[in-house]
């Protein structure tokens, strides 16, 4: 008898010891989750390149509505016409979840449907009804600009969305901008702590609501003053998104939202800018956008050779004689001025009467820098903005 109650025991503990090394291995082998978006304005091409590469992806999320100032949704890909519907259901075939993003990006507007309540709720009802309705996996929620003072309504539309969309097995998207640290603000290194710290978006609701949510680490800028004064002094230094500051966004949101949840993502374009210097101080007038083909052709055009800088990207400067004023000037959103001494090809430009341009834009390395930074930092994945033929080729081999 004691030989049997032995024998059981051990068959227990081996069971069990089994069960918890499975346990375990299956945790350790969860996905790190890959997406995108495809935008409207780049669809064909797109959808093509993403066709070729279904498989890399678990979601994707077809930039295609907007919201017209009286909350009426707009479909700008006309997802129910031409080859949408097979599209969706090769993507549907392939295991891939289908996420579509709802994006508006008018403050004012924003705030005043949020804050009435029945417009609100309307609002809610028909979103629920188009994810319904086109059988999507979930909605992702991009409303960008929003007022300080639009927050407890935001949070309230968030969770009217929820208590929508959960039942139904759907899943709710947030996509919110990111968030500099305030100590590394450019203008609190410039002008001193400002009275005003408010936030739009309240992050520990997102986390109790959204499925998931994306940090949208990108289009940094001149937004940190602490980089800027290390990495741009006496340099030209303008990233789309220095892991770094990617970094400094994530664990701003790690204070608030689960790991588990957190999309980081990350950009494959660039900008350009007009680069001078007055009075101690570089002053960068952005100009255009580039795709990672139209910045490899501008360089070429110029005679430039974009080299690897400090932020990971790819960049290059070059000399015109035509400045940006010449196209009515830049606007003062999108003019920063940074104390700095004068970086050499700037002075150099300056002294032959000619205007410096600054191209920075990301590539598969920089993309495969911020992928490693995602699993170092225990997140769910990343996004990509934006998957539309034209970013670099090689980042298809750095999704593993």
């Amino acid at each position: 008898m004691f030989f049997k109650k032995l024998s059981a025991l051990v068959l227990v503990i081996f069971v069990a010891s089994f069960f918890s090394t499975s346990v375990g291995f299956a945790a350790a082998k969860q996905p790190f989750y890959y997406a995108g978006w495809l935008p409207f304005w780049k669809k064909q091409s797109g959808a093509i390149d993403i066709s070729d590469n279904l498989y890399d992806f678990h979601e994707l999320s077809p930039f295609s509505y907007k919201v017209l100032s009286d909350g009426t949704i707009v479909d700008d890909l006309k997802l129910k016409e031409g080859f949408w519907p097979a599209w969706l259901s090769a993507v549907k075939d392939a295991g891939v979840k289908n996420i579509p993003t709802i994006a508006w990006f008018d403050g004012p507007a924003i705030h005043k449907l949020l804050t009435n309540k029945k417009k609100r709720i309307a609002h809610e009802d028909a979103i629920t009804k188009l994810v319904k309705d086109m059988k999507f996996d979930g909605i992702d929620i991009d409303y960008e600009a929003k007022l300080a003072d639009t927050k407890p309504y935001f949070s309230t539309f968030i969770y009217g969305l929820a208590i929508r969309l959960h039942p139904l097995g759907k899943k709710l998207t947030c996509t919110v901008e990111a968030r500099t640290p305030l100590t590394s603000l450019l203008s609190v290194i410039t002008n001193g702590m400002p009275e005003d710290t408010r936030t739009a978006n309240d992050y520990a609701v997102l986390n109790k609501y959204c499925d998931e949510v994306r940090i949208m680490a990108y289009d940094q800028g001149l937004v940190d003053g602490k980089l800027d004064m290390t990495k741009g002094n006496g340099t030209i230094y303008a990233p789309i998104a220095d892991p770094e500051w990617a970094e400094k966004t994530v664990r701003e949101a790690l204070k608030y939202i689960s790991p588990k949840k957190i999309m980081l993502g990350i950009p494959t374009y660039g900008y350009e800018y007009e680069v001078g210097w007055y009075n101690g101080q570089l002053i960068y007038k952005r100009l255009r956008s580039h795709t990672f083909f139209q910045a490899i052709e501008r360089a070429a055009r110029v005679g430039a050779i974009p080299m690897r800088n400090s932020a990971g990207e790819l960049s290059f400067a070059y000399a015109t004689s035509t400045s940006i004023d010449s196209y009515g000037g830049a606007s003062p959103n999108l003019t920063w001025k940074v104390t700095s001494t004068i970086p050499e090809f700037v002075a150099s430009t300056s002294a032959q009467g000619l205007f410096t341009r600054f191209v920075s834009f990301s590539d598969s390395k920089s993309a495969a820098d911020k992928i490693a930074l995602a699993k170092k930092l225990g997140i769910r994945g990343v996004v990509f903005f934006k998957f539309d033929g034209e970013q670099d080729p090689l980042l298809w081999n750095e999704m593993k």
